[in-house]
């Protein structure tokens, strides 16, 4: 069972919905047209996925759901065909009960090495009202269910996340594959089937390097105002300065970029350093093959670096560093630094 690989340029998850009308839905529970589906969104979220249902409370009567009457059950077998350790489809069955949590998880591939293991998550979320936000979309523990109570001609929302738990693949490479789905919501049972086996976008890394410290900052010179980030050897602590990891892609293109201008009568050298490493719930490694250092040498004028850098194939994150080697006397202004997946825009909104 092979799954399409998804072509460069697709859409990101705002604009990549997909919306399913009433009758996609078999619906059971009595009295009929109590509870009525009036949309159903699949989208992909880096990767997750995501359903949310929306139901309409018809009749004269008040419905109040208890987290004991509340449940969820999800099946298919699941592959990925970019990934060579998905490659092979396997059986995904999860069942959520509303009153031990909102979480059940699936072990997809059993392994001891935390690169090879693979599990499914559901959460589920329920709540009552016109928006579909509810709240941030990928928490390690996510709040309890509560009791909801839905007025006559008032409106139920259900959120079903199906999160990929890869510390390699999971925030980029969703499990692909149709699910069967039956949501039970107290006397009312929803039986869906989703069609979750094709990527609606290639995920990239979301994170950003921070803005550097007041403390090593300088407005006195830059290439995008109102400041540029300084190095002064002769300051203790300020001839180095690094930005935290940052999450990459595995396996992908990054183009990193910066200007920088070393100061007339700077001693030492000024050098910059990318690491990259592997991080996984249990363990952290540095990739020695993914690390890279330069020195530069122009003097007294704004240069811009520009190089393509290959993650390595269990990299997860990525480290840059600047700093003036072996020296007390020197300043270096660096400004404009990014880092940048050159194989497709970060997905999502």
């Amino acid at each position: 069972m092979a799954h399409r690989r998804l072509h460069q340029g697709s859409r990101p998850l705002a604009a990549a919905l997909l919306l399913v009308s009433v009758p996609a839905l078999a619906f059971a529970g009595p009295p009929p047209g109590r509870l009525t589906v009036v949309e159903r969104v699949l989208a992909q979220d880096q990767g997750d996925w995501q359903v949310d249902y929306c139901l309409k409370l018809e009749g004269p009567d008040r419905l109040v759901l208890t987290p004991a009457e509340v449940a969820a059950r999800v099946e298919g077998w699941l592959s990925n065909s970019r990934v060579a350790v998905h490659a092979t489809p396997r059986r995904s069955e999860i069942a959520v009960a509303g009153q031990s949590g909102p979480t059940a998880t699936a072990e997809v591939i059993a392994s001891p090495d935390e690169a090879l293991r693979c599990r499914e998550r559901a959460v589920l979320r329920v709540w009552t009202g016109p928006s579909r936000d509810a709240g941030p979309a990928r928490v390690a523990d996510p709040e309890p269910l509560s009791t909801v109570a839905v007025e006559p001609g008032g409106l139920l929302r259900v959120r079903l996340r199906l999160e990929h738990q890869h510390c390699l693949y999971g925030d980029y490479d969703p499990l692909l594959g149709r699910r069967e789905v039956e949501l039970r919501l107290g006397s009312a049972t929803i039986r869906d089937n989703l069609p979750l086996d094709r990527e609606q976008y290639l995920a990239q890394p979301r994170d950003s390097w921070p803005e550097p410290a007041d403390d090593h900052k300088d407005t006195r010179h830059f290439v995008s105002g109102p400041d540029s980030l300084l190095l002064d050897a002769s300051m203790p602590g300020n001839q180095y300065f690094r930005f935290p990891e940052r999450k990459v892609r595995y396996s992908s293109r990054m183009r990193l970029r910066f200007w920088y201008m070393v100061a007339p009568g700077t001693e030492g050298e000024f050098k910059a350093r990318v690491a990259q490493y592997r991080e996984s719930p249990n363990a952290w490694k540095v990739l020695s093959d993914g690390g890279s250092e330069h020195t530069f040498k122009t003097v007294g004028r704004w240069v811009k670096f520009e190089k393509v850098i290959k993650t390595e194939p269990e990299a997860t994150t990525m480290a840059l560093d600047f700093r003036i080697a072996n020296a007390e006397v020197g300043e270096v202004w660096i400004d404009d630094v990014s880092l940048e997946p050159i194989d497709a825009a970060p997905g999502g909104p």
